[in-house]
């Protein structure tokens, strides 16, 4: 071959980048079809580039691919939004539809964005407790990965061999990380490699009698397929190939990078620890909540939410029928086995039951919140038990486009005494109904938005609104005792303390052991707990800021629009309009809103 040759891969980029006239230039109508048109080209071009949010969409295109991760893919992906950004540029702002302008703004902000995030890719952490390869790859393969036929197998066996190129690719841009001075915490070792080893146990890895997570999953999925016994035999036997072959050696070399890292890392915390470890946390903490903010404005906005919940608290414990300090009544709540379910199955399966019911009852009586009804349903499962040691919580996972998968609820129920029974409405409604649930799937259904707007999202947006849907039922009458309700304000207080802790960690520089200390005192949190929290709130910075300052502009909204609107208020067509655009930086939210007002209220 021709030392001039080209690769299909790098022919398309060529084209990408080379300028040739788009298709939407080429558009007829109005500006709003062109900029439409525009929107869904780069929205089909970056597809096509995701093989991971294909399989998050329910796509059968890229099933037997993952992601591509180094260097070069980076700088392509960034002179892509550069030209992305020239091209919006071209177009009339000033002739577009107020609803156009709002997706020209959005799409302006969100690449702006990615730039910024690009600046960046070298200090964030893309392996650690929360996220990375040993989380990603398994749950695709398990939740976003059907096999309907053989194609589909064959699919899933390609993806399972091309696991080690993949974690190759991750382990090189690692060592990139480490010379530039980036190195996950000491921490944070142990439980990525716990992870992985949970993954590399069973067959075909060992002879312990049972299968690995993976090959469990493949075998359930061929199971059920209508084909002979030889077919599926054959099947399984590549997929055993695919695991020993593939995937093994490449998590292998994974932990073999983790530890040798691990003997070479020094202890560290905030990440003011991190090449230029102030400026990147100025702007993680920017681009998580969306909001022009500063470290100190959101530590000092953490001290005054966390005041205020701790008065309601107080208020509300005669209702508790319990009489002593506030710390008093946190170690009574984090001691007292009538507050807890047993850690047994029984345990378990009684929590996820209960969450069901408050699901099934606020579900029943959504009309009086919002006109918007999902049509997906949600279910409320165990986190998997690969997972566990490394999961948060509880997780939301949001429907597939084509309506195939419905939402999921996960619950880490590892050991029951982290999950408390007094926040089990609050959990509920958090992930489920009236929280992510509601939000993403009327997100995922909604008409007319461009899609890079229907299937994008914000932490600020997303966990503000379900944040704030904890309370909603509270208005309802749903929570079923002054404990349930201890519970909302509970996890609430979780969430205006990580403002104070955050960025204590980072931008105060706290010590881990500070900012534990910190939330034991104030937090009816047990200790272990708030061990895990700190721990992911130093490898995610910002992160569990956008929570509560979600929430609170929420608040403020909706206080706005009944003072401007008083009699003419209607709670139903607020939560419309809040989340009848999509996910929205909160700026760009509190504009919507503010027009809304403008026009008069009305749907």
């Amino acid at each position: 071959m021709s030392g001039l040759a080209f690769s299909r891969r790098e022919m398309i980029v060529a084209g990408l980048l080379a300028g040739a006239a788009p298709a939407w230039a080429m558009q007829p109508g109005s500006q709003d079809a062109r900029l439409a048109a525009f929107f869904e080209e780069v929205w089909q071009r970056n597809l096509a580039r995701s093989p991971g949010l294909q399989s998050n969409l329910g796509l059968r295109s890229g099933r037997d691919r993952w992601p591509q991760v180094g260097e070069a893919h980076a700088a392509e992906e960034a002179e892509l939004v550069r030209r992305d950004l020239a091209a919006l540029d071209r177009f009339d702002r000033s002739a577009l539809s107020s609803d156009a302008q709002l997706s020209y703004d959005l799409f302006r902000y969100e690449n702006e964005q990615s730039l910024t995030a690009h600046r960046w890719r070298l200090n964030r952490y893309p392996v650690c407790q929360m996220r990375g390869p040993q989380r990603s790859v398994p749950s695709t393969l398990i939740s976003d990965h059907p096999i309907a036929d053989s194609a589909d197998a064959e699919a899933y066996v390609a993806r399972l061999h091309r696991v080690r190129p993949y974690l190759g690719e991750i382990v090189a841009h690692l060592e990139l990380q480490a010379r530039h001075g980036t190195r996950p915490p000491d921490f944070s070792y142990p439980l990525v490699i716990a992870n992985i080893e949970n993954l590399l146990r069973g067959a075909p890895f060992d002879a312990s009698g049972s299968d690995s997570p993976i090959l469990a999953d493949f075998k359930a999925k061929v199971g059920a397929l209508d084909i002979d016994e030889a077919a599926r035999a054959r099947l399984v036997r590549d997929a055993e190939a695919g695991l020993t072959e593939g995937f093994g050696p490449g998590f292998r070399h994974l932990i073999e990078h983790l530890r040798e890292s691990e003997r070479i890392v020094d202890r560290n915390d905030g990440v003011w620890q991190l090449p230029e470890g102030e400026a990147y946390y100025a702007a993680a903490l920017a681009m998580e909540t969306t909001l022009p903010t500063s470290p100190a404005e959101v530590h000092r906005i953490g001290h005054e939410e966390v005041a205020r919940i701790h008065g309601e608290m107080r208020a509300l414990m005669p209702r508790l029928d319990f009489s002593g300090s506030l710390q008093q009544l946190f170690v009574h709540a984090r001691t007292s086995d009538r507050l807890y379910y047993p850690n047994s199955d029984e345990g378990r399966a009684r929590f996820l039951g209960e969450m069901r019911a408050r699901i099934d009852e606020v579900s029943a009586r959504l009309d009086e919140i919002m006109t918007r009804r999902p049509r997906a349903n949600v279910v409320v499962e165990r986190v998997p038990l690969w997972m566990e040691v490394s999961a948060a919580t509880a997780g939301y996972f949001a429907p597939s486009a084509d309506g195939s998968r419905p939402g999921r609820l996960l619950v880490n129920q590892r050991e029951m005494r982290n999950l408390p029974v007094y926040e089990l409405s609050a959990l509920a409604y958090h992930e489920g109904v009236p929280g992510h649930h509601l939000e993403r799937a009327v997100s995922r259904e909604l008409t007319g938005l461009p899609k890079f707007r229907q299937y994008g999202g914000y932490t600020a947006f997303s966990e503000g609104w379900a944040l704030y849907a904890e309370q909603l039922p509270l208005e309802m009458d749903l929570y079923a005792d002054a404990w349930q309700e201890f519970g909302r304000l509970s996890m609430e207080l979780m969430r205006a303390g990580r403002l104070v802790v955050d960025t204590g960690v980072h931008a105060l520089r706290w010590s881990r052991e500070q900012a534990i200390a910190w939330l034991d005192e104030n937090t009816p949190s047990n200790h272990a707990d708030n061990v895990t929290a700190i721990q992911r709130y130093i490898v995610t910075p910002g992160q569990a800021c956008a929570y509560e300052m979600g929430k609170l502009k929420l608040v403020e909204l909706r206080a706005r629009v009944q003072a401007r609107l008083g009699p003419r208020f209607d709670l139903r067509r607020f939560h419309d309009v809040v989340l009848g655009s999509g996910p929205l930086p909160l700026p760009m939210l509190d504009a919507n809103v503010e027009r809304w007002i403008g026009e008069g209220g009305e749907a």
